[in-house]
């Protein structure tokens, strides 16, 4: 099946090879050709088949899926984002679903099970094998963004006092249905004590005690630890796979690459999502009122400050009808501010993301971005003094433009620096503090700026 579908990879971008895909199989599909669309279908990889779901109808998703044998339609039900498996999963019965679900590895049927509704994922579990029903309740237990929520439990195991040519024969067994990443070693009371490498057992002689080439005390993990932080371990020590510990050091599972890969896509996806005001979660509502109701409560803290910036302009309306060409510099000043704030924020969010941004390095990050805003506020508002100058040929109000972008643009820039580290520091996403929040406040501070020092200097100078 891969040398089938691996033919062409060098030839051909990942796009086109999923196109040339989409288009083959809705040729197929027309002429009605089920016999040629079902060896198509199943000499394809499952991400590629997950790919082509997405881009057909729900009746030609029940159609082609039915066209699956069992093993690829249970890799291609796992790749598949979670609205369009729930749209697959509407279309089988909860038999066809159980069977399917039966054939993933733990971490796979519980991440499918725990997306669908809680009556139809408990009659599913209910019509799995005991054993493997109770393996995915395991996972199922755990809170899904944890280490216990994406670990895997198929562990390949060998006790300390296990001869090689022991080990070696329980791995030759072992190998025939699963993939190999780490081998664990567990001592008397069933805790971890070591891992072991494929090159070092080979390499030992059959009677050697696998105790003595076991390398001691790894890198482990506990069941809690965020799925975030985990991945900053595997980038930071390049890492394939990782185990999962309980309180007292008992080997509950392990953490792969692969899962590893899927944390980052789904952390960018919701950084992208909050800063935009919304919820990743939207991805997966499927009526419109649903989204309008993620969606409507950060736009309406957003009205009510843009109602702020309408007060100020209310307030200082007497002083602003002596000087009505203040007036034509707002939508700069608000914008400056406002895009300050945005561009300081999304490094801050983006170095506390990556782990970039602890100790000691907080306050070097500040001093850097405060640096930075003093120097583009002096050039703006450098710029935008020579422009208001020209433009509305009173010195005054050119100064009065310039000094207030500078204020806005350095106070924003220092906003945005600090108030996703106070977000982080309660518990908060930090990256609630980009997007829409950051802006509109800093678009009300900046125009409250603007006026004031409107009005000192026109108090100054008549």
């Amino acid at each position: 099946m891969e040398d089938r579908a691996t033919e062409g990879w060098t030839n051909a971008s990942l796009h086109e090879r999923r196109s040339a895909l989409r288009d083959t199989v809705a040729e197929l599909y027309a002429l009605g050709d089920e016999r040629a669309l079902r060896l198509i279908l199943n000499s394809q990889f499952p991400a590629d088949l997950a790919d082509l779901m997405r881009h057909r109808t729900e009746d030609e998703q029940h159609y082609l899926f039915e066209l699956l044998a069992e093993g690829v339609a249970a890799g291609v039900l796992a790749e598949l984002d979670t609205p369009t498996m729930l749209e697959v999963a509407e279309g089988m019965g909860d038999h066809q679903l159980s069977e399917l679900v039966g054939e993933m590895a733990p971490d796979d049927a519980a991440d499918v099970l725990g997306e669908l509704p809680e009556g139809q994922s408990e009659k599913v579990l209910e019509l799995m094998e005991d054993e493997d029903a109770e393996e995915v309740r395991e996972l199922l237990a755990h809170e899904e963004d944890t280490g216990g929520g994406i670990m895997t439990s198929r562990l390949l195991i060998v006790r300390e006092d296990m001869r090689v040519e022991e080990a070696i024969r329980y791995l030759r067994e072992w190998a025939e249905e699963e993939q190999i990443l780490n081998i664990y070693v567990l001592d008397e009371g069933d805790a971890l004590s070591g891992t072991l490498s494929l090159r070092s057992l080979l390499l030992a002689q059959p009677e050697t005690l696998v105790r003595t080439i076991a390398e001691r005390d790894p890198i482990a993990i506990g069941a809690h630890m965020d799925q975030e932080e985990i991945a900053h371990l595997f980038r930071d020590y390049d890492l394939l796979a990782l185990p999962v510990v309980d309180g007292e050091g008992k080997l509950i599972g392990e953490v792969t690459i692969d899962d590893i890969v899927s944390v980052m896509e789904e952390e960018a996806t919701e950084d992208m999502y909050v800063m935009a005001a919304t919820s990743s979660e939207e991805r997966e509502e499927r009526s419109t009122l649903g989204v309008v109701r993620r969606r409507m409560p950060w736009l309406l803290i957003c009205m009510l400050g843009t109602m702020v910036a309408g007060a100020m302009i209310h307030a200082f309306q007497e002083r602003l009808a002596d000087a009505a060409v203040l007036l034509l510099f707002v939508p700069a000043i608000m914008a400056m501010g406002g895009n300050t704030g945005i561009q300081t924020s999304t490094v801050t969010i983006r170095s506390l993301a990556t782990g970039e941004l602890r100790g000691t390095n907080v306050l070097k990050t500040i001093g850097r971005e405060v640096r930075i805003a003093l120097v583009m506020g002096a050039l703006l508002g450098s710029a935008v003094l020579c422009i208001a100058t020209a433009w509305t040929e009173m010195w005054t109000i050119g100064l009065c433009v310039g000094l207030a972008m500078c204020s806005a643009v350095v106070f924003s820039a220092c906003m945005g620096a600090l108030i996703p580290l106070v977000f982080r520091s309660m518990g908060i996403d930090p990256a609630v503090a980009s997007g829409p929040l950051i802006t509109t406040l800093n678009d009300g501070i900046s125009l409250g700026i603007y006026f004031l020092v409107a009005r000192a200097m026109l108090v100054t100078w008549g």
